[in-house]
């Protein structure tokens, strides 16, 4: 298997995600966005397309022009989805079947959008999060793009093909499971192969049989992406050194989820002071009656004395804040002026994270290592450089932004 990589993503925290697992074995990893180009050397490719709130049709035509322009021919595809299906993912798996047809490449994907060390399984072809349907979840019922977490049902939609493989079907006979990919491939372009996953073996196994079938493409979540990584010849891990700073970090909530509010909650008592909160009315205008902003003024002072400062997106429309652009942007103009004095940045939700780096001419991530399953460490590339830490928002427990500040911490000197 190539060690070499193009991996298309539809937000920033999932680039990060599903990049981060060839990083921290070694692989150089970067993630870009917009026109920005990868530096010379890059082994794996990770893009945002920020096609999360798009569209069906705008959503298939980013992945489309994507692999258009940024596929090389000795790289691997990894079309990273998000685990709970939100976005379009069948739509931009179909248009990278389309795509790689027009280049006379395999037309067809194994899908195995498992991811154990964060609950999420795939079972008789459909999503589980913590052993309970996908439909029973927060995240489902705020954000779902489809009429239930059944895979094949989803990819019909599309108009794509799929075939299923059972759990006893990928713990079996390695050969056996390698030829069912292969006879479900034969069915022609367009066919998925959807594989049931709940364990990180399962996902090793999967990786592993697919590689002797070889799909034109791989799609799913960090947790196949860390399977395959695995397996690409990687260097080994490296250590992980950051600048010494005495500058405080930013931490920037735009995420309405509640395990990523909660930590907040848990963050702000250690910390021992309350967040300031950016309050933005529905027409995504900073409500200027909202005590809490005036605050916000002093945060550059504050960091630049070494404070730490956790800043949290409010509205009345908070079922809206993960899905519009609007929001996100505001969020970040008003943090404009402190998020260059930082001394990192710790950013949960992607759109929140890619509208924050594109306020200060930031156009590539740098990775470096995951602090725990889902948080991606790594450095900013553009106008400013600063350590950053990327949070997908359903992602972690109560404690997870107190455990990565206090990582950074004493990566940057600062215990």
């Amino acid at each position: 298997m190539t060690g070499r990589w193009l991996i298309l993503a539809d937000d920033l925290t999932g680039a990060s995600d599903a990049g981060v697992a060839f990083a921290r074995r070694g692989c150089a990893t970067e993630v870009c966005w917009g026109d920005a180009t990868p530096p010379p050397g890059i082994a794996v490719h990770a893009r945002d397309l920020a096609s999360r709130g798009c569209a069906t049709q705008d959503a298939a035509s980013r992945h489309a022009n994507a692999l258009r322009r940024w596929l090389e021919p000795d790289q691997a595809i990894y079309k990273k989805i998000d685990s709970t299906l939100r976005g379009q993912p069948a739509a931009e798996i179909a248009a990278l079947c389309a795509t790689l047809q027009e280049f006379a490449q395999p037309a067809w994907g194994l899908f195995a959008p498992a991811n154990p060390p964060l609950k999420r399984i795939t079972r008789d072809g459909r999503v589980l999060v913590g052993g309970e349907p996908l439909e029973n979840t927060e995240t489902w019922k705020r954000e779902r793009s489809y009429a239930s977490a059944d895979l094949a049902a989803m990819l019909a939609t599309a108009g794509l093909t799929s075939t299923r493989v059972p759990l006893a079907q990928v713990r079996g006979d390695a050969a056996e499971l390698t030829a069912a990919m292969r006879a479900a491939a034969s069915r022609g372009a367009g066919t998925m192969v959807i594989c049931d996953a709940e364990t990180d073996d399962d996902l090793a196994r999967i990786a592993m049989a697919a590689r002797a079938a070889q799909p034109g493409f791989y799609a799913g979540t960090a947790g196949l992406a860390q399977a395959l990584a695995g397996m690409s010849g990687a260097l080994g891990r490296r250590a992980i050194e950051l600048p010494a700073t005495r500058r405080g970090t930013l931490i920037a909530v735009g995420t309405p989820a509640k395990v990523t509010r909660e930590a907040a909650r848990k963050l702000a008592d250690h910390l021992g002071r309350p967040p300031v909160r950016v309050c933005v009315d529905g027409e995504a205008h900073i409500d200027e009656s909202t005590p809490g902003n005036a605050t916000l003024s002093g945060s550059a002072t504050r960091i630049l004395a070494g404070g730490d400062e956790l800043v949290l997106l409010d509205s009345a429309r908070t079922d809206a804040v993960a899905v519009n652009p609007e929001f996100a942007e505001t969020f970040a103009r008003a943090l404009r002026e402190a998020l260059p004095h930082a001394g990192a940045l710790i950013a949960s939700g992607g759109e929140t994270a890619a509208a924050l780096l594109g306020q200060v001419g930031v156009h590539g991530i740098t990775l470096l290592d995951e602090l725990e399953p889902g948080l991606a460490l790594g450095i900013t590339r553009g106008d400013v450089e600063v350590p950053i830490v990327t949070k997908p928002g359903a992602f972690g427990d109560a404690e997870s932004l107190v455990r990565c500040l206090a990582r950074l911490h004493q990566l940057q000197g600062r215990e």
